[in-house]
């Protein structure tokens, strides 16, 4: 296995969390939380039930986070409890897809969600230089939808009944936030 740690990702901090490149004892953090059948199917997962997560299946995991070129592990109090990366990053319209996973079940619904995310954000508005982010969330994933919500971002449509999911067609909901609407939110906060 090669050295995971990558110095250009930058270590984004908040009241809560710490944003950092991912580290090799994310592994066991990752493995610890096995597979959590509402995760999964949050996620959109065909299989949805609990199940323990192997070693190997959790180093497979880590190898596919660590080479993404802007992603971050969430840390809460010294572990990894999930994760967060802007991927399809167009230079050209300057534009980015964000994505965001909490695996620790013990640290939904304590905001941990909106505060990452409004931490890549300014990552993407400020240091990227990004005019749009935008996102897709299955429809039912009303808590992250919220958490979206919080962060600035709003919905543009529904993609309806575009996913098979567990044996049903699911809708998902896009949701996006420009620049200009990014700094009216943050600008009583510089």
């Amino acid at each position: 296995m090669t050295t995971p740690d990558d110095p250009t990702i930058p270590i984004l901090s908040g009241t809560n969390l710490r944003l950092r490149p991912p580290q090799f004892s994310d592994i066991a953090d990752r493995q610890r939380h096995g597979r959590n059948g509402e995760f999964r199917r949050m996620v959109g997962a065909q299989e949805q039930s609990d199940s323990p997560m192997s070693y190997a299946d959790a180093e497979q995991w880590y190898d596919n986070v660590r080479y993404q070129p802007h992603g971050w592990m969430l840390e809460w109090q010294g572990r990894a409890i999930g994760h967060a990366r802007l991927h399809q990053l167009d230079t050209a319209n300057h534009r980015a897809r964000y994505a965001i996973g909490i695996f620790d079940p013990t640290c939904w619904g304590r905001g941990f969600g909106t505060e990452a995310t409004t931490l890549i954000l300014g990552y993407a508005f400020n240091v990227l230089k990004l005019h749009r982010v935008d996102l897709c969330v299955l429809a039912y994933n009303q808590r992250a939808i919220r958490a979206y919500a919080k962060a600035g971002f709003v919905q543009e449509g529904i993609e309806r009944e575009g996913v098979w999911i567990a044996g049903r067609w699911e809708s998902d909901i896009w949701m996006s936030i420009l620049e200009q609407e990014y700094r009216a939110r943050h600008a009583t906060t510089r």
